[in-house]
């Protein structure tokens, strides 16, 4: 077959992408030359989209559609891809280290192609890459819902670990595979999974086992103990009781095998990831007491402060201060403002070389630390103090994403502001207040709708390398993705108190503001709340910016305010809210949209570009 590109052009593309998503201004750059810098890389990013997508059309997708098309020379040449795409393996901390994406669909049209060949070892190094990449597009996220083809694909698998068809590197790849495929489940860490998942890879560990399994055994003892704690988190927030009694037998087995295996090789003691989980476990097993597991973590995080690299010193105090809040969330039962004092304590000493490593890279690796430091900030902290972490973060994670929130709030705030003078009776339920209280408290429901504007997208946090991807089309896995990014609130932000009305206002907007005013259409499928009337507006301002970003989003359709104005509309009633969409007629709402979309959206990329701040 005939290709336009060579196979080392698409990294070649990719790389200049990444360094055009790199680019950085200083507060001394004019405005103009920003602007300027921002629509010639808006430019840019067009062409190389065009080379992309063309060549994932020749490469890929001619097989997608026909896999009996595939011949060996055209798997050799997908395998050369491949492998341009992962150069270092993909364990780097580099930005834009790979396409995971594309990565990903070129493993499974090999397994595939290997799998009817009958070639056992490549179908298992193609499928092991399937599964690693999988993980790696969902940024580890343990909650996300895995595709249950690969934990089928892995479990047949199973039989061949002892009948000698495998080589012990091929082995190791199932073994792992089968891990990787436990602790990404969509059971969400369920006690009867858990043992079952145990019970059936230690049945396939090898008797006594080799020093290639001697290694896998001392990781999977680790990744056992973090998956029961999840398990835990998971059951505490649901008001489920902890299943210990059931799984300490496993537990205990688990432990004693990581203990000895770390008394017949030395230098694994040194591993302050597997001291972080003995301490875990030792408090599910009731071993020692909740103080002295404190008192240790501190310590680890104090030595990890003292890592020469930067980004492993960043990762590791992320690490460690997620199991210090996760256990004061867990065992302590010391008073509300007890737990809230230390945990803020452990939060403010990490925060701000997150952000100074926030500000340096940007990859999947690290953006799942920034996933996990939130997360087990939710648990103890209140709202506000999470929202300060979190938008501390993502003006440096992903400026993107910052400028698009800031983007649906100024547009957002402009509808607000006339429907609450001309029509506030629809307000009427929102945070438990009626019209009456919301139209004499206006400043109060302002900010609580720039709130809901600001933290409508906080779920992008688990994809922030998909969700802002320009160089291509998204694939169909991506999409699935970023479909879940309403309901990856509650994941990031864990523990909401009910009674909370400003809170649910916000997690309700996130939930809903994909879904259409009458609940027909849209993403996710949840229950229309009285807080309807902020995702209704919410919903337009998110519209109409994803629609004309020209400095964002190269391939925007380039439609007119006045364009977008008459669908929105035409959906009234069905796809947006009656009200909010009405609201548009009004030349005070139509022409401050409009400066939004245009000369106040180069401001806003100015100051983000420029200062890091609004």
């Amino acid at each position: 077959m005939k290709y336009t590109y060579p196979i080392e052009e698409y990294r070649k593309q990719l790389l200049a992408y990444n360094k055009l998503e790199a680019m950085t201004f200083s507060s001394d750059d004019s405005r103009e030359y920003v602007i300027a810098k921002l629509e010639e890389r808006s430019a840019q990013k067009r062409v190389i989209a065009d080379v992309a997508n063309t060549m994932i059309r020749e490469y890929i997708e001619t097989f997608e559609k026909d896999p009996e098309a595939l011949t060996e020379a055209d798997a050799e040449v997908l395998r050369a891809f491949s492998e341009s795409l992962f150069p270092d393996g993909g364990m780097t901390y580099s930005v834009g280290a790979t396409d995971y994406g594309i990565f990903y669909r070129i493993e499974k049209l090999l397994a595939a192609h290997y799998r009817g060949e009958g070639d056992l070892e490549r179908y298992v190094f193609a499928l092991n890459r399937c599964s690693l990449c999988h993980v790696m597009l969902i940024n580890g996220h343990v909650f996300h819902v895995q595709n249950a083809l690969y934990r089928e694909e892995c479990l047949r698998l199973v039989p061949h670990l002892d009948d000698g068809t495998l080589s012990e590197t091929t082995r190791s790849k199932v073994w792992f595979m089968l891990t990787r495929e436990a602790i990404t489940g969509d059971d969400h860490f369920a006690a009867e999974m858990f043992r079952h998942i145990l019970r059936t890879l230690v049945s396939h560990m090898g008797q006594p086992p080799s020093a290639t399994e001697k290694v896998n055994l001392f990781f999977f003892c680790i990744l056992v103990h973090q998956m029961f704690r999840l398990h835990c988190i998971y059951a505490k927030n649901h008001g489920l009781a902890y299943d210990t009694e059931t799984a300490r037998p496993t537990l205990r087995e688990v432990s004693d095998v990581l203990r000895e295996l770390v008394a017949q090789n030395p230098g694994l003691d040194d591993n302050d990831e597997m001291r972080a989980c003995f301490l875990n476990t030792d408090l599910l097993l009731g071993d020692i007491p909740l103080e002295e597991a404190l008192d240790e973590l501190t310590r680890l995080q104090r030595a990890a402060a003292g890592d020469p690299n930067p980004i492993k010193q960043a990762q590791r105090l992320c690490e460690f201060n997620d199991y210090y809040l996760t256990i004061l969330y867990l065992f302590s039962d010391l008073p509300q403002e007890e737990i809230a004092r230390l945990s803020r304590e452990r939060i403010r000493e990490v925060l701000p070389k997150l952000v100074s490593m926030s500000r340096l890279v940007n990859n999947s690796i690290f953006n799942r630390n920034i996933v996990e430091f939130l997360s087990a900030a939710s648990l103890t902290g209140s709202f506000d103090e999470f929202a300060e972490i979190i938008l501390e973060s993502t003006v440096y994670a992903d400026k993107a994403l910052y400028i698009h929130t800031a983007m649906v709030r100024e547009m957002s705030l402009a509808i607000f502001d006339y429907m609450i003078e001309r029509t506030p009776e629809v307000f009427e339920g929102v945070a438990g207040r009626d019209a009456e209280y919301i139209r004499g408290h206006r400043d109060e429901m302002k900010q609580l709708l720039s709130d809901c504007c600001m933290f409508h997208d906080i779920g992008k946090f688990f994809m922030l390398d998909i969700v802002e991807n320009s160089m291509r089309r998204l694939t169909d896995d991506e999409f699935g993705l970023i479909r879940e990014h309403p309901e990856n609130f509650l994941n990031i932000y864990r523990v909401i108190n009910d009674k909370d009305e400003r809170v649910l206002c916000i997690r309700d907007c996130a939930l809903t503001h994909h879904l259409w005013h009458d609940g027909t259409r849209g993403y996710p499928k949840v229950p229309q709340t009285k807080n309807r009337p902020f995702a209704d507006i919410l919903a337009i301002a998110d519209s109409i910016d994803a629609a004309t970003d020209f400095l964002g989003r190269p391939y925007n359709s380039g439609k007119t305010i006045d364009q977008l104005i008459a669908e929105f509309q035409a959906g009234a009633g069905t796809h947006y809210g009656p009200e909010a969409a009405a609201a548009l007629s009004a030349p005070e709402v139509r022409d401050r949209l409009h400066y939004w979309i245009t000369e106040g959206r180069k401001e806003i990329y100015y100051r983000i570009y420029a200062f890091n701040k609004l």
